[in-house]
């Protein structure tokens, strides 16, 4: 090898050329040449490395060339600065010219910079700062004009930095690179005096996984201008120690990095051998206060090795514990484990503090109680267990203070942890008004133990005090031998057996039991209820003492000691009991036996009332009936549906019902409705227009007694389905699902549903708009519905314009209530409930419009159909579902939580209304831009974003085409699509013209700008 070298030496110095990779003799303008045998690899650098080279201020380092694996190009040094080989080649100029040697504080550059392309002369540009983007920001960013201003950050070293501001014009794709430079700090204008680093050895060692600790005086002047630096970059600011844990060569500055240096403080740390890894906790007494004479301990668990004790980064002492004193203990102390030459990492830091305080709190170690005994009795922690956390005869002006290690606790019972193996409590005391020092108490890095716990007992027994009083018991987890503890509100009580009786309403009870091992369980609770009550007391309020056969009465207890629970009634000789509370109906049998008695009982949570009964003696009178109507007086109708009318009667006898029809308000006059002979009749009208009917009920007893109802009003509408089909769009929410069952494949799972619940006792679902846009100008704009289960849908609709207006162009919006009732409410289950697609409830919405701005015109109608269901409004598993979004009917389908339109939009006005060899909106609109922004999603709806983009990748995997109905996947389309973003102001689906290929899901790509002006196809999701 050494023959070799020399070889070429002699080559390079007798004959100054020669040839790399052959026999080759090189070229006579040729000092050397490769041969093709290989590529010359240039020295490999970071930016970070490059910056840290020590070329700068060299002349000899003109021209050297490096490959720079940040920025992926080739840079030389100029002398001034490096150069990269991939500043573009545009024609693209700056005006004025680009910032150089701005101050080092950053002012100096604050007007707009003006960028003009012959190539590309309207733009638009992509501007960007492809370095120095660290400490310098474009601010008043305009790339479509193509102007900037830049904002340097203050520069605190005394090294020139430099931004490149690279500028890419649309129109060619070419770009060029500009270079600004900010000047570095100037050293004599922050003139500190520099300390000296501790400790005092020039090289030092440090162990992998350990630490090694640097420091200056903790009084240094000027502290907050000192800076630790690891390679001339800066690593901390204002300490007055630093914990290494890198190899590297270390220093410190003043006021600025590179300035107020000292040689003689450069660190050089080497790294050999291995640390101790230890987790290590430190803790100080009285919360590290110095008060009075008194000293604090330190102490550190998680390890048996050697402690060493840092005091501001200085080690000061050794010990698992360490006592310290006087007013120069003062500072920031930590601890690491000492093996040898090694130092672990720290510990945490512990704030050591003096007080002006004098004395101390007095506490006696035996009333620092855990579940009962001296905290300072335990050996011991139970894994999961409970511990009741007490201090007995407490002082009013101390306040006490419990600590898991260094952590507060907050609450109480403590719950051991399962994360640690060892625990140390401790609970200090601190005088309220600071004029004495704190005292403490601690079991300190006591083991947990695993395995011995119990698991949480109950408490049986009555929750109510009934007669004053009710027992408890607590019943083990599992049986064995315990000791038990009762809490009153939280307070212990004296009690120690499984049994407790309870006189006073409105607490809450806690126990827990504790096995031989010492450990105790969690906690059992139970709420005693705030009211007293005993057995009830049935008394009756009203009870009828005779009545006629066949006839029915109302009667109605009253209770002492309730509420009661339950009811239970009974009726003998065949009479019938409706009803189940205070009150009920009873129906006597038409014949029979001249008495009937009636009995009721109550129950609560104390037991059962005794029997009240009560004898009816029945006569063969005839009463007169009593009709009650139990629909509304007034109601309106779509010609084609119907309403439903109900009456119901008190006091009939075996009664007959017949309905009637009249032309006006009134009970009289009206003609019998043929076949309307029960106590509910369902109304269809035939004609436009107001109708009115009532019921006669008549007793089927002697005298034949009748009654007449209340009148019934009927409005009927047009059916507005008859009226001819116009033009213009109505939107609005057109799905609603309740998310209750149907926890299907076919209707998707309420795990994934129930994002999208809709919850009608909520205004946000139960109150929607619905948005009428004409096309060009019409009058009298109206607004009606109808209803596949009539009066079961729509609670009110009303129009927020005037149905008067002439001269209409604009949108006009209805204002519609659902029923609250479509969901379940207050326990009573939901119209809707149980609905399947093919069964939803459903109503057609419509926009009905005068064709002429005058209103001269013919009607016209624009539909659009709701539907109510417990099914997804989605489609699901591989089946798409149609439904109305926007001005049309879009095939869509679910992807993890995101219901996609799985066809192209054709909404508003686009860009382009035909693809190549379609018919116009065949497969959708193209829209730039502008279009699909503001007129691509209909209202609910919105462009899918990056954050979607993702989510469908992964829920539908890889290997899966858009356009395949076999792979199950819905996302079909005569075109395939990738994804692009409009210069990050959105994504869309880009669709292609080119017939299907073999393009798999996981191929589309996402590139980083499209052009705003480019005519693409756009897929929505919907809003969550």
């Amino acid at each position: 090898m050494w023959l070799v070298v020399l070889a070429i030496l002699f080559s390079i110095n007798t004959e100054a050329q020669m040839t790399i990779g052959g026999k080759k003799a090189p070229e006579p303008f040729s000092v050397l040449e490769l041969l093709n045998k290989g590529g010359l690899r240039l020295p490999q650098m970071t930016t970070a490395e490059r910056n840290a080279f020590a070329v700068q201020g060299n002349d000899k380092g003109e021209g050297l060339t490096i490959y720079n694996k940040t920025t992926g190009c080739v840079e030389y040094w100029n002398k001034t600065r490096w150069v990269s080989l991939c500043e573009g080649t545009s024609q693209t100029t700056i005006s004025p010219q680009p910032c150089v040697n701005v101050a080092a504080d950053g002012t100096g550059c604050d007007q707009t910079f003006t960028i003009e392309d012959v190539d590309c002369p309207n733009g638009p540009f992509n501007i960007a700062i492809v370095a120095g983007g660290d400490y310098a920001t474009l601010t008043d960013l305009d790339n479509t004009n193509g102007t900037f201003k830049i904002a340097f950050g203050t520069n605190n070293s005394i090294n020139t930095r430099t931004v490149l501001v690279r500028v890419t014009s649309t129109c060619t794709s070419l770009y060029k690179e500009f270079l600004f430079s900010q000047n570095g700090i100037d050293c004599a204008t922050i003139p500190y005096t520099v300390p000296s680093i501790t400790p005092s050895s020039a090289a030092l060692t440090l162990c992998s996984g350990g630490a090694v600790y640097l420091s200056v005086p903790a009084n240094t002047a000027n502290l907050n201008q000192l800076i630790w630096t690891r390679n001339g970059i800066e690593v901390a600011r204002g300490v007055s120690y630093y914990v290494a844990t890198q190899k590297g060569k270390y220093n410190i500055s003043m006021g600025a990095v590179g300035c107020n240096t000292n040689a003689a403080n450069e660190r050089v740390i080497t790294e050999s051998g291995t640390a101790t890894a230890v987790n290590l906790t430190a803790l100080a007494s009285n919360n590290g206060v110095l008060c009075g004479t008194n000293s604090v301990t330190l102490s550190a668990t998680g390890s048996t090795g050697t402690i060493a004790w840092f005091q501001n980064g200085v080690e000061k002492g050794s010990g698992a514990s360490y006592i310290i004193s006087g007013d120069s203990s003062v500072g920031e102390w930590f601890a690491a484990v000492k093996d040898g030459s090694c130092y672990s990492k720290p510990s945490n830091s512990l704030m050591v503090t003096k007080s002006t305080a004098t004395g101390q709190i007095s506490i006696v170690q035996a009333d620092v109680l855990v579940n009962g005994l001296p905290l300072n009795s335990f050996t011991s922690f139970c894994e999961g267990g409970s511990l009741d956390l007490s201090v007995a005869n407490k002082n009013a002006a101390v306040t006490y203070t419990w600590y898991n290690g260094n952590d507060v606790i907050t609450t109480n019972p403590f719950i051991v942890p399962s994360n640690q193996t060892t625990m140390s409590l401790r609970m200090i005391a601190t005088d309220n008004s600071g004029a004495k020092c704190p005292a403490e108490a601690v079991a300190l890095d006591k083991s947990i133990t695993k395995g011995n716990t119990p698991g949480q007992p109950n408490i049986v027994g009555n929750a109510t005090l009934c007669d004053g009083t009710t027992d408890l018991t607590i019943v083990p987890a599992v049986p064995g031998t315990y000791t038990y503890t009762w809490y009153k509100d939280g307070v212990k009580i004296a009690a120690t057996t499984p049994n407790l009786t309870v006189t006073t309403p409105g607490v809450v009870y806690t126990a827990s039991v504790t096995n031989a091992t010492g450990c105790t369980s969690t906690f059992a609770t139970k709420s005693i209820s705030a009211n007293v009550s005993s057995i009830p007391v049935l008394s009756w309020i009203s009870k009828p003492a005779t009545a006629t056969f066949g006839a029915t009465a109302t009667l109605q207890t009253g209770i002492e000691f309730g509420p009661a629970s339950a009811y239970t009634w009974t009726a003998s000789n065949g009479a019938t009991v409706t009803g189940s509370g205070a009150s009920v109906t009873v129906t006597f049998p038409a014949s029979g036996t001249d008495t009937v008695v009636i009995t009721a009982t109550a129950q609560n949570s104390c037991g059962k009332s005794a029997a009240i009964s009560t004898t009816v003696t029945l006569g063969s009178a005839c009463p007169t009936p009593v009709l009650v109507s139990q629909s509304a007086l007034s109601q309106n109708v779509t010609l084609g549906g119907s309403v439903t009318e109900t009456v119901s009667v008190t006091g009939g006898v075996t009664p007959s019902y017949q309905w009637y029809k009249n032309t006006t308000a009134s009970t009289t006059g009206g003609t019998a409705i043929s076949g309307a002979t029960a106590a509910t009749y369902i109304y269809t009208p035939a004609v436009v227009g107001t109708s009115y009917v009532y019921c006669i009920v008549t007793n089927g007893c002697t005298g034949n007694p009748t009654a007449t109802s209340e009148v019934f009003t009927v409005t009927a509408a047009i059916n507005p389905a008859t009226i001819p089909a116009g033009v213009g769009t109505l939107s609005g929410r057109t799905c609603f699902d309740i998310a209750e069952s149907n926890n299907t494949t076919d209707c998707g799972l309420l795990t994934t549903r129930q994002a999208n619940k809709a919850d009608f006792s909520l205004a946000a679902t139960n109150t929607q708009t619905y948005t009428f846009t004409p096309s060009g100008t019409v009058s009298l704009v109206r607004f009606m519905y109808v209803e596949s289960l009539s009066g079961a849908i729509i609670k009110t609709i009303t129009n927020n314009g005037n149905p008067a207006a002439l001269n209409v162009s604009g949108a006009v919006t209805a204002t519609v209530v659902y029923q609250n009732s479509l969901s379940t409410i207050g326990g009573v289950q939901g119209t809707a409930f149980g609905k399947a697609s093919a069964d939803a409830l459903t109503v057609d919405i419509y926009a009905v419009y005068n064709s002429n701005a005058n209103g001269t015109g013919t009607d016209k109608q624009v539909k659009l159909t709701a539907s109510v269901k417990d099914c997804a409004c989605c489609g699901m598993n591989g089946t798409a579902i149609a439904q109305q979004i926007g001005a049309n009917n879009y095939l869509t389908h679910m992807y993890g939580q995101d219901c996609w339109m799985v066809q192209n939009s054709k909404e508003g006005t686009p860009t382009y209304t035909t693809y190549q060899g379609q018919a116009a909106g065949e497969n959708g609109y193209y829209y730039n831009y502008a279009a699909a922004t503001t007129q691509a999603c209909p209202t609910g709806w919105h462009l899918p974003t990056y954050a979607e983009y993702v989510s469908l990748n992964s829920y539908m995997g890889t290997a899966k085409t858009w356009w395949n109905t076999a792979e199950g996947n819905s996302f079909a389309g005569y075109y395939w699509g990738y994804w692009r973003n409009w210069l990050n102001q959105g994504f869309y689906a880009y669709v292609g013209m080119s017939q299907p290929i073999a393009y798999t899901y996981g191929g589309p790509s996402y590139s980083n700008g499209g052009d705003t002006n480019a005519g693409v196809s756009v897929r929505c999701v919907r809003n969550r």
